[in-house]
């Protein structure tokens, strides 16, 4: 994670993008048709597990964590109409492949299984870890997908990474400027060294985004706070109702985005 998100122009060309869509008579309908007039399918994909572990740093175990915020997510998301909510896992073992040399089936196996059940997006929940006990590196950021190929894609996950942003920032964390690409927004790319998609450009580095951008499904990663950092540790990732705050500000954020009422 060092070297996180190097290519940060990636970013401007995503704000571009988002622009020449937005005054798309075309993106305008289709942004119109996401609020409300039909049922949305959200897939919550708590990341890692058991198998393929995340970040651990003092009594902080990410798997778990991000296990405990999908739940609350899927709790609150679910007092709203118009949506159904997944989540890629239920419990702390991997259900696509328990071997730790697996974690590119596991991936696959998130993204094929989103799309079985018909998602309209995923988004992936995460906690951050800087390798260099950094103490400054703190509060949330949101990765989205690059404006290659489907750059749609990166519209939705600026609109809906930003609509959960203002929420996560409501419960007290700040937006984190990654110390390799301080943009100020808390919304970053990163591009593939080598990878590339059909049209020949960049595939994202996140194999969880650029598989998901291929299947047809917008995908985004919210990094909620730094387990590193000791205020995130102990204001925001210590608790199950830390966990609880968190899996609200991320289904308001997401119900806000696409319009969606209380029951």
């Amino acid at each position: 994670m060092r070297l996180f998100f190097k290519k940060c122009i990636s970013l401007a060309l995503c704000l571009a993008a988002s622009v020449s869509l937005f005054v798309s008579n075309d993106f305008t309908s289709e942004a119109k048709s996401n609020k409300t007039s039909k049922n949305i399918v959200v897939v919550l994909d708590p990341g890692h597990d058991s198998t393929h572990i995340g970040c651990h740093y003092e009594n902080f175990e990410e798997g778990l964590a991000n296990l405990y915020i999908a739940y609350y997510c899927k709790q609150e998301l679910e007092k709203y109409s118009g949506v159904t909510v997944y989540m890629t896992r239920y419990g702390f073992d991997c259900p696509y492949g328990a071997d730790q040399n697996s974690k590119s089936d596991c991936l696959t196996g998130r993204v094929d299984y989103a799309k079985s059940v018909g998602a309209n997006v995923i988004v992936s929940l995460h906690n951050d870890y800087d390798p260099d006990l950094d103490a400054s590196q703190n509060g949330s950021k949101v990765i989205i997908p690059n404006p290659n190929y489907k750059p749609s894609y990166c519209v939705v996950g600026q609109n809906l990474g930003s609509s959960i942003l203002n929420e996560l920032v409501g419960t007290g964390l700040q937006v984190n400027n990654w110390k390799l690409c301080p943009n100020g927004t808390g919304l970053v790319t990163r591009d593939s060294d080598s990878g590339t998609y059909p049209d020949g450009s960049a595939k994202d580095y996140y194999a969880l985004i650029n598989r998901s951008k291929t299947s047809g499904i917008p995908c985004i990663i919210v990094e909620h706070a730094f387990c590193t950092n000791y205020s995130d540790r102990v204001n925001h990732l210590s608790t199950p109702e830390q966990y609880q705050q968190l899996g609200v500000a991320d289904a308001t954020g997401i119900a806000k985005y696409y319009g969606l009422a209380l029951k």
